[in-house]
């Protein structure tokens, strides 16, 4: 993933403190505890654009702080927010991250939150320590604006206008009425899923998720199902898997998939040809690089999550690359992944292989600094890595190549 913008940088990882709370009754009763002032609002707002992801800023006791906006996550903020803003702790919890790895992890009550100048109250945050990990770090965020805030408003967010509007009433919404909808499954923390298919075949608990900057990504065993529906289908396998910034630190997945897929519907809304990973997390996601090509409406209060397209939409569909992911593992990166098909394997590239430079650029002391760096610095079409296998240097010259299109 390196040599993608740093902005592209949230594809690498999936926040959901909420779907691995071990949780006590105070918790949960601190996470759906949260209001919102008692007037009739409508609130509209650019966001600051990040790739795929939405920061924006709130007010806390007077100072400002810039925030993940995260439908698949509680609210988190960082110990240096506890400090600044005098908190108390009320609670402590064990929390799962992704690869399974657990910590008991301290929780807040923000009494007022601004947001745009509307006034939530009573806020539980979990208090997590962003800043442990690099790639969180890179972004330079303060936490994440979670589901158990965003419950007490209803939300629309397009995009392509870089622009969300949040409301206490449905109808101050311009909602087409022929616009595709389905029903939302709320958790206790109030983090949004919903039923989906693929082909036949019935997608429990797929979370609404803007907190993650990729498309759509379901289990190995949802791809498994669809090749055996359907065993003419276009796919890429990456063998390795990748890594993944979890909450704690790094995370390896296991195989993965890339398939272009035509046949995904949610409720009475039908995807168009859409490019799905599959195998990647641990739970089943709708993220911001899919949801950037609608207006979507969310409403809690109405329990229903709209689509109404934005066209914006590129029937073309192609993934491409040279065929490769990367970790950074003691100051140094390696070889994390390799896909079929790619340059990459062609080449001979092999899983843990270090690279040293690429396109004369040192790669070897990586510091947290410089490990930003690569991160938002774009991969050209050809590359040329020095890499160490063993006692060996090897240079090898890829180009970019098309993997997948429809």
């Amino acid at each position: 993933m390196y040599l993608k913008s740093i902005k592209s940088v949230f594809i690498l990882f999936l926040v959901l403190l909420s779907s691995f709370l071990c949780t006590s009754q105070n918790i949960k009763k601190l996470l759906k505890k949260g209001s919102i002032e008692d007037k009739v609002f409508k609130s509209t707002f650019k966001y600051e654009p990040y790739g795929n992801a939405i920061f924006v800023k709130v007010l806390i006791k007077g100072k400002a702080y810039r925030l993940l906006f995260d439908t698949g996550a509680v609210t988190a903020i960082s110990p240096r927010m506890v400090e600044e803003l005098n908190l108390e702790i009320v609670g402590k919890e064990e929390v799962f991250d992704l690869g399974n790895t657990a910590k008991n992890l301290n929780f807040v009550k923000m009494d007022t939150i601004n947001f745009n100048g509307i006034n939530f109250f009573d806020i539980g945050a979990a208090v997590l320590d962003i800043e442990a990990v690099k790639d969180f770090k890179c972004t330079g965020i303060d936490g994440f604006l979670g589901a158990n805030f965003m419950q007490n408003a209803i939300w629309e967010v397009d995009m392509a206008k870089h622009e969300i509007t949040f409301t206490n009433t449905i109808d101050a919404i311009s909602i087409p009425e022929d616009a595709p909808y389905t029903k939302i499954f709320i958790g206790y923390d109030g983090t949004p899923a919903i039923t989906a298919y693929l082909g036949n075949e019935k997608l429990y608990s797929t979370m609404i998720d803007y907190g993650y900057g990729g498309g759509i990504s379901l289990f190995s065993y949802d791809f498994k199902k669809l090749i055996d529906e359907n065993a003419d289908i276009k796919y890429v396998k990456s063998n390795g898997g990748s890594t993944v910034a979890g909450v704690y630190g790094d995370i390896k997945t296991s195989t993965s998939y890339k398939a272009i897929v035509d046949n995904f519907e949610i409720g009475d809304f039908k995807a168009p040809s859409t490019l799905m990973s599959f195998g990647q997390f641990g739970t089943r996601t709708i993220g911001a690089g899919f949801l950037k090509n609608y207006r979507v409406v969310l409403s809690w209060r109405d329990r229903k999550v709209w689509f109404i397209e934005n066209n914006v939409t590129d029937d073309q569909v192609i993934f491409s690359g040279h065929g490769y992911g990367i970790r950074l593992e003691n100051e140094s990166i390696f070889i994390s992944s390799i896909s079929e098909n790619s340059e990459a394997e062609e080449k001979g590239l092999k899983i843990n292989d270090k690279i040293l430079s690429v396109n004369d650029v040192d790669f070897t002391n990586v510091t947290d600094h410089k490990w930003c760096e690569i991160l938002s610095t774009n991969r050209p079409n050809k590359i040329i890595l020095v890499i160490q296998r063993g006692t060996k240097q090897l240079t090898v010259a890829l180009n970019k190549k098309v993997l997948l299109s429809n």
